[in-house]
């Protein structure tokens, strides 16, 4: 049921009836006006204008003008528009009257009474819409005009109307259950298709139904994508292929001149010898490091800002990284959008993620899983990576990003001390925020940037 509330076609059908509701109701709020309240209301001033004409009339002419006057007006009624009154004296005794029975005590404002006919066994329905007034002198009048075509439909519309709202909004669920199972279908065979692909099988492609439909250009469309990026990828390896060839040589010629002066020295400078070669290694991946480093926080780097996808770079450095992860049997789960856009130097963003990822994926523990987040807002963008391994002691976390500076329990695994000091640096550079946050079994590294940067 969580899946078929997030699917968007679900909920497109959702809005869809939300919205038909809404215009259903405005149209019977027209309904009613035209035909409930607006005639209601003319009937209503009828009566005010007659009971205002009567009152006058019995002032001036007394209770035997008014009684001949409410009789004249029964007659001349039609059955379309039938006249009701009832005049009592004051002592009780009924003057005139056409309604069959009436409230025992005068009632403020309007109220409905019951005045059918009976003509030959049959009845007839009327409704008078009536007025009390009690004149000084005691005598009550009731003056009134026939509703019950109004009330009928009043009666009508009020009944049906929550049952259509409750009928449409069940055929909106019904359609978008059945809209979210046959769109599902399809999403998920092109995720599926995607999977296979992110899992090393380049020549995987999107089924196409071959109805034309959006999903068959969508699916076309990303089986071009994957086309193209087979070529660039066997493209890609092909120029590794002879950058290492071209390299090899040079490597080769070093590699042998230190084996060959191992060879001829003492066995105390073998041994020297191999920790050279293995110090020489370290070392320069350590001045590597510090001179990115230095580049980074001395502005010398020559960053190209520029308009870049977070969400996209984030990806990407996922996918670099999952080959790895999945060799320490670790999982990678990604809660991304689709597209959140900073203004950023591309390369190095990449280059502080994939630290980053690296870092989760080489202290992990084994069968746990890195969590990354990436929301964004109008102001930041923010990444945040948390996953379970080696644990931070007390004071650690905030220590984390000084040149060199390794956690006590990460001695004994590979690194210098300077990825996430990388990474500090990068982020200043796009003037963010970095925090470190661990316990004993939890890492957490939030890395904020602005939406825009400051001049």
């Amino acid at each position: 049921m969580d899946r078929l509330f997030k699917s968007l076609s679900f909920r497109l059908a959702l809005i869809y009836g939300a919205l038909f509701c809404g215009s259903l109701a405005l149209l019977f709020a027209a309904y009613f006006w035209l035909a409930v309240a607006r005639p209601m209301g003319a009937i209503r001033a009828q009566v005010n204008e007659e009971l205002a004409t009567l009152e006058a009339l019995y002032a001036q002419q007394g209770t035997t003008a008014l009684a001949e006057r409410l009789d004249a007006r029964a007659e001349a009624s039609t059955p379309f528009d039938r006249a009701f009154h009832t005049l009592i004296a004051a002592d009780g005794r009924v003057v005139t009257t056409n309604l069959p029975s009436w409230p025992s005590t005068a009632r403020r404002g309007f109220y409905s009474i019951e005045a059918d006919v009976y003509v030959e066994g049959g009845e007839i329905d009327f409704s008078a819409l009536s007025r009390d007034h009690v004149f000084p002198d005691g005598t009550r009048l009731i003056v009134g005009r026939d509703a019950e075509d109004v009330e009928d439909r009043e009666d009508l519309a009020l009944a049906l109307f929550p049952g259509m709202i409750v009928l449409v909004l069940l055929l909106a669920i019904a359609g978008g259950y059945l809209m979210s199972r046959a769109i599902g279908h399809r999403i998920e065979a092109i995720s599926g298709a995607a999977r296979k692909v992110m899992a090393g099988r380049l020549g995987e492609r999107v089924p196409v139904h071959g109805s034309g439909d959006d999903f068959d250009r969508l699916s076309d469309t990303l089986n071009l994508m994957l086309e193209r990026n087979e070529a660039l990828f066997d493209s890609v390896r092909r120029v590794s292929d002879n950058i290492a060839h071209e390299l090899r040589t040079p490597l080769s010629r070093v590699q042998a001149s230190l084996d060959r002066a191992a060879t001829q020295g003492e066995s105390d400078g073998t041994d020297l010898l191999a920790t050279a070669r293995a110090e020489l290694a370290r070392l320069q991946a350590i001045f590597d490091a510090l001179l990115r480093i230095a580049r980074i926080e001395g502005g010398r780097h020559d960053a190209g800002f520029a308009p870049v996808d977070l969400a996209a770079i984030v990806r990407d450095a996922v996918e670099l990284y999952e080959p790895a992860a999945a060799q320490h049997r670790i999982a990678i789960a990604l809660d991304a959008p689709p597209t959140l856009p900073v203004a950023a130097d591309r390369d190095l963003l990449f280059q502080a993620i994939g630290n980053l990822l690296d870092n989760a994926v080489k202290y992990g523990r084994g069968g746990s899983t890195i969590r990354i987040a990436l929301t964004g807002d109008a102001d930041a963008a923010r990444f945040v990576i948390a996953n379970e391994g080696v644990p931070l002691q007390k004071g650690e976390a905030e220590r984390l990003t000084e040149r060199f500076f390794r956690g006590s329990a990460a001695g004994d695994l590979p690194g210098h001390g300077l990825g996430l000091t990388l990474v500090a640096a990068i982020v200043h550079r796009h003037q963010g925020t970095l925090r470190i946050a661990g316990d004993h079994a939890r890492t957490a590294i939030e890395l904020t940037l602005p939406a825009q940067r400051s001049n």
